[in-house]
């Protein structure tokens, strides 16, 4: 019998159902499609759990008017804005409108503060200060210079990343110092409108691919291994690349385990800052010859990849119910 707890009026933040295409379907999954956009197929599993417990559910499109949100809803969740990083004039507006959504008093999940902190790459650099061993990461602080070709000299091949962004936008791979010459200008235009990551490639990736390790309330829940297409270095399925749904090895558990712990004392390092545990997230995961690297924590707009373990909607939507507005 599904638990009953008091009807909540949920809103579900998305992005608007043209945006769908562009991640629905994959080779991978070739039938996952959305039934009800613009909600995405795997939020759709989370929809329906929340639903057969008597919860009202909706969906947000973000940039929605947030002055009568407070009257709709009981509760917000942010889900899967993915169009917001689709140009810096969007990422701007997406920051906006989460300030504005703040302000109503509604309870939002994430907690605004840890997502502002997680929409900026550079946080990785947060959890090495505790002691996370993360891939890495030097950060070119927005309107600074980098020298391209010698990092290319010192480890031959590089990864470039805007410090905010999701699913691979505006990612650059790097593979000689030719490349890397003929891109300085470019880079150095880029880092004049904002901060960049420069890492090292890591050639695990197109071996052992990536591995995402889902945590709900802070606990281990399931994880999905992803391989880029050969010849390629992005793991996403709607770029190529191939998923499959398992539990990680024991490494790769252990630095899940080992990063979902340190988000607290990560987040303090930007000032004297508390923080619950988030309702939801994703840690990414790239095993090397070196041992497990934390490749990101995603806290924003995660696929959750519900499907992959049989109850996970279900512990999602009782963490839902069980947690007080803060």
């Amino acid at each position: 019998m599904i638990p009953t707890s008091p009807s909540q009026r949920i809103g579900i933040v998305t992005s608007r159902p043209e945006k769908l295409a562009d991640y629905f379907p994959t080779a991978a999954e070739p039938d996952f499609l959305p039934t009800e956009p613009p909600f995405t197929p795997d939020d759709q599993l989370l929809i329906d759990e929340l639903r057969r417990r008597g919860h009202q559910v909706s969906a947000i499109v973000w940039g929605a008017d947030t002055s009568r949100l407070a009257e709709r809803f009981d509760r917000v969740i942010i889900r899967s804005p993915w169009d917001y990083m689709d140009s810096d004039e969007l990422r701007r507006g997406f920051l906006r409108w989460l300030e504005s959504l703040a302000a109503t008093g509604l309870p939002v999940e994430n907690e605004l503060p840890v997502m502002l902190w997680l929409m900026d790459k550079h946080y990785l650099l947060d959890f090495a200060a505790v002691g996370v061993p993360i891939v890495p990461t030097q950060l070119i602080p927005a309107g600074g210079t980098f020298d391209l070709e010698v990092f290319l000299q010192q480890h031959g091949a590089a990864v470039i990343k805007p410090a905010v962004s999701a699913a691979g936008a505006g990612l650059e791979f790097l593979p000689d110092r030719q490349t890397a010459w003929s891109f300085q200008e470019e880079f150095t235009e880029r880092c004049q409108r904002g901060a960049h990551l420069v890492q090292p490639f890591l050639p695990e990736v197109q071996t052992n691919g990536e591995w995402s390790l889902v945590y709900l309330g802070g606990d281990y829940s399931h994880g999905v291994h992803k391989l880029p297409a050969r010849g390629q270095i992005m793991v996403h399925a709607e770029r190529g690349g191939s998923l499959r749904f398992a539990d990680p090895p024991a490494i790769v558990r252990q630095m899940g385990d080992r990063a979902a712990a340190a988000v607290a004392p990560a987040f303090a390092k930007r000032g004297d800052r508390t923080c619950r545990i988030p309702l939801y997230l994703r840690i990414d995961i790239i095993e090397t010859a070196g041992g497990a690297l934390l490749s990101e924590c995603e806290g924003v707009e995660p696929e959750l990849f519900f499907r992959a373990r049989p109850g996970s909607a279900a512990r999602f939507a009782e963490l839902v119910e069980s947690r007080e507005s803060r």
